[in-house]
């Protein structure tokens, strides 16, 4: 389900969908669970089954549509083609997009902007589930076979490998096309042809403990992804280019079902510079005594939250881990006036003369592998006098 790039150098990140999308390191190191939050973006929420990659952009497949996000920044991820039905398999040449419909079993085709929808472009097919592009041609995967058309959907042979693919996987170099399938004892495969059909080889790699569902290869690897049954966590797969070495569980993930997987040519994956989600405020306290201010504090995640206001003293009180509450960890943030600087003196006078003392609470979240969000939020702070009474 997935772009298959023919990398000039054997340097690539590889990148996978689950309810986000996932990413490593080309040796497998550094994977990161939580790389994109497709559920994020608006219009995008559910289940991934595609993903895609160019020089330029992230591309991702799923229950609502398109959605893509810039590598090269600035970072914004976005929907780029709502759609109601199941759009899965999605790959990319430099000037469209192609995806399967498994619900109307039709192949699609769009810009790489989302424009220019061409619906139907190979039809009557059984429920198809993966395409790939090369060689001036366009492949996919259904229930049946691998079959095959012009990039434009004409001349379609929809049963090109007369093979019972047994997966949903399909990817293609300069060389051949590969897929994923079954041997006979009903273990996971990959099998591999010519991009003109001849030399087919149903058994190119075999010896693996699950089922392989999507493929995707670069200049020096084919990789895969494998779901293992009675397990918990579906893994990520890597061969050597003649099929030597392979090893099934050469990443293993944190979700159960993996949604396409593609590998770009860049050293590492490219940070996405995306903000922190919103914090909101709750409770605030005072201590009459000592003038300190309680606030509570709610993220969406766990990450890091600091006061930038000149001349407080704070602390947040975590917990360990901070408690979960209404899909938020709630902290307690506590506020008080810092001991030197003029800010800070006139906070300290300002209380012990009028008992009150209005201040600027600057706040930075930082959300786990996100920018810090800044927030501001006015407060006082409160102290009892003994010849002062407050309400």
């Amino acid at each position: 389900m997935a772009l298959a790039l023919a990398a000039s150098t054997a340097t690539a990140a590889i990148y996978w969908g689950q309810g986000s999308l996932g990413a490593a390191n080309l040796d497998g190191s550094e994977p990161n669970f939580e790389y994109l939050k497709t559920g994020l973006v608006p219009g995008n929420a559910g289940a991934t089954c595609g993903v895609a990659v160019t020089p330029t952009y992230l591309y991702w497949s799923g229950a609502l549509g398109l959605g893509r996000v810039n590598l090269e920044g600035p970072a914004a991820p976005a929907t780029i083609l709502p759609s109601p039905g199941m759009q899965c398999g999605i790959s990319a040449d430099p000037t469209n997009l192609y995806w399967a419909n498994r619900e109307s079993g039709e192949l699609v085709r769009s810009k790489l902007e989302g424009h220019g929808l061409e619906i139907g472009l190979v039809t009557g097919l059984d429920h198809p589930c993966a395409t790939a592009v090369g060689g001036g041609h366009l492949y996919w995967v259904d229930f049946r076979s691998v079959g095959r058309s012009n990039l434009d959907g004409s001349e379609p042979q929809r049963s090109f490998l007369a093979t019972a693919p047994g997966g949903c996987g399909i990817a293609v170099d300069s060389n051949y096309v590969y897929w994923s399938t079954l041997t006979p004892d009903n273990h996971g495969a990959i099998g591999r042809a010519r991009l003109d059909g001849s030399e087919r080889n149903s058994a190119f790699i075999t010896g693996l403990p699950g089922h392989v569902g999507s493929v995707a290869v670069d200049a020096s690897h084919v990789y895969w992804t494998e779901w293992h049954e009675g397990m918990v966590y579906s893994t990520i797969g890597r061969a050597g280019i003649d099929g030597s070495g392979a090893n099934g569980s050469w990443i293993t993930t944190n979700s159960f079902d993996l949604g396409g997987i593609a590998v770009d040519a860049r050293p590492t994956p490219v940070p996405l510079p995306l903000p922190s989600r919103a914090i909101h405020f709750g409770q605030l306290r005072h201590n009459l005594r000592t003038g300190v201010a309680t606030l509570d504090v709610s993220v969406p995640a766990r990450g890091d939250l600091s006061v930038t206001s000149p001349q407080l003293g704070w602390k947040v009180l975590k917990g360990n881990p901070p408690p979960y509450l209404q899909g938020s960890f709630r902290w307690r943030l506590k506020v008080w006036p810092g001991k030197t600087g003029k800010v800070a003196k006139r906070l300290r006078t300002q209380l012990r003369n009028k008992g009150k003392a209005a201040v600027t609470l600057t706040i930075s979240y930082n959300e786990e592998r996100q920018l810090p969000l800044t927030v501001s939020k006015r407060i006082s702070l409160w102290k009892t006098q003994p010849h002062v009474r407050h309400r």
